[in-house]
């Protein structure tokens, strides 16, 4: 029997809190030594703000978080007194560094040997809303998969069927031959159920409990990436 496993991300194979805030502190740097008053001007209220005008204007960028990102910083650019060329040229060159610093992930606790112990066994994918680049060196697991179906090329976001759809064409199996692990209630389990995949609730530590409004529950749920590996198993049984 085929089986694909596709693997959420952020939150799922590293935390993504301190990747972000480590990337916004080094794009303050960038544009705070390029353009004084800069960071002053536009802390992260205000690009909060704009993020959601940007998507007000542009809702169908709204599964794209690099695409959102480029536009927030062309139009803080522009706010700043930048002509429109180019506030797109250093927006281009600021997303570009944030991208850099959005790899720079450090991996939970047994993650690559887990990943190398499933690869033995398993043909492997990644789904993601994130803009995390799992065959950057930085984050060093691409030899783990055989490719990734993320939101912001796609256009499309988890929980949509038509995320778990387009893995399950580039693998060439059916929906029910993917097992989905990821943290995320809705995205992850029942984005993944919904599409008539099986999934497995990474939920860390056991530090959440299941409440009922985010639907039916995953078929498996393991609170360490240790315990993936005989998790996995008992759904192919």
């Amino acid at each position: 029997m085929s089986v694909l496993i596709t693997f959420d991300l952020d939150n799922t194979l590293w935390d993504v809190s301190p990747v972000i805030t480590r990337a916004e502190y080094a794009m303050e740097s960038w544009f705070e030594t390029r353009f004084p008053g800069f960071s002053r001007q536009f802390p992260f209220s205000v690009r909060e703000e704009l993020k959601g005008q940007v998507i007000l204007s542009n809702p169908e960028i709204a599964p794209n978080l690099t695409a959102i990102r480029l536009a927030i910083y062309k139009l803080a650019l522009k706010q700043f007194g930048l002509p429109s060329e180019e506030a797109d040229s250093v927006a281009s060159a600021a997303l570009a560094h944030f991208c850099e610093w959005r790899q720079k992930v450090d991996l939970y606790p047994h993650a690559v040997g887990v990943l190398e112990s499933l690869s033995q066994e398993y043909s492997m994918a990644v789904i993601t809303n994130g803009n995390a680049d799992v065959f950057h060196p930085y984050v060093g697991l691409g030899q783990y998969f055989h490719f990734a179906v993320r939101a912001d090329q796609l256009g499309v976001a988890k929980p949509s069927v038509d995320v778990f759809s387009m893995a399950a064409k580039r693998a060439g199996v059916d929906l029910t031959d993917i097992i989905h692990i990821g943290d995320h209630p809705v995205d992850d389990v029942f984005g993944a159920s919904n599409a008539g995949a099986r999934s497995v609730w990474f939920n860390r530590h056991g530090a959440q409990r299941w409440e009922d409004e985010w639907g039916a529950r995953s078929h498996a749920e393991v609170h360490s990436l240790l315990e993936l590996p005989t998790a996995i198993r008992s759904l192919l049984l």
